[in-house]
């Protein structure tokens, strides 16, 4: 496991900047860390509303010194002895790269590939935006996406992510792997404000809601992103995901839970839906 910061480069970008995000500037920041980071932070952002979706989210992390700073102490305070701890539950490190960097809004997580090695990538200007700047979230944060590296390194399942049947498989391995690490298996970085109090009661349907989706081939994304919800309230799909997940490791083991193809993962979760 490969610790990159990149604090002392954002700060020198946002004193550039002066407060208004020009994107020349950040292209040089972006391909001194790779090349390949710069094209990949542009590439996953086409699809936004460059002006309202990532210019207003950049410029308020610029601003917010308190948070960047707050967001960056507990990168370094989480990282220190994170090897050591997945190391112990896992029985062998991660080989990955977990860069701190400012992206275009590309997720405050991203667990990815970069250079030819597992990168997870902590896009600070969204950590800022949805307040996961503590010690606690920043935890969180990390582990669900090295769940994801751990995951793809069995079995890479991701070709077939935007499925959503693989992309509520995927994101409940990495939950389970975040408690997992943790020692709780009742936690959940998304639960606030009755999240998953909310979650719990509703249970039976939400899983009917997703099945049908499915069966309906209707999208899911309101079961996904911050930037989405399913009744008001975001990620659900994280709790349903990970629900699944537990319902298989009653019936196998996590890891070979992990090494589950398309096939299988939707035969069972017909079983589990049904």
């Amino acid at each position: 496991m490969t610790i990159i910061d990149t604090y002392n480069e954002i700060i020198a970008l946002f004193d550039k900047m002066g407060g208004i995000f020009e994107i020349d500037l950040w292209e040089r920041y972006a391909s001194d860390i790779s090349g390949e980071l710069l094209e990949k932070c542009k590439y996953d952002s086409r699809d936004y509303v460059f002006e309202t979706q990532v210019v207003p989210i950049i410029e308020q992390a610029m601003t917010n010194r308190v948070k960047l700073d707050l967001a960056h102490a507990s990168f370094l305070q989480v990282t220190e002895n994170m090897s050591k701890r997945i190391e112990e539950v896992l029985g062998t490190d991660l080989q990955v790269d977990i860069i701190f960097y400012v992206g275009l809004c590309n997720g405050a997580g991203w667990a990815t590939e970069l250079n030819g090695k597992p990168a997870v990538l902590l896009g600070v200007e969204k950590i800022i935006e949805l307040d996961w700047c503590d010690d606690e979230s920043m935890t969180a944060l990390i582990h669900h996406e090295l769940g994801h590296i751990w995951h793809f390194s069995l079995h890479d399942i991701s070709k077939q992510y935007s499925h959503s049947v693989v992309k509520l498989f995927c994101e409940g391995v990495a939950m389970h792997f975040e408690q997992l690490i943790l020692g709780d298996f009742n936690y959940y970085h998304q639960s606030k404000n009755g999240w998953l109090d909310w979650c719990q009661a509703n249970r039976t349907e939400i899983k009917f809601e997703f099945f049908r989706r499915v069966n309906a081939n209707e999208s899911t994304q309101d079961f996904f992103g911050d930037r989405c919800n399913y009744q008001g309230y975001s990620d659900v799909g994280y709790y349903l995901g990970c629900e699944f997940v537990k319902w298989l490791v009653q019936r196998y083991p996590f890891a070979e839970i992990a090494k589950l193809d398309y096939d299988s993962v939707c035969k069972n979760f017909y079983s589990f839906a049904g």
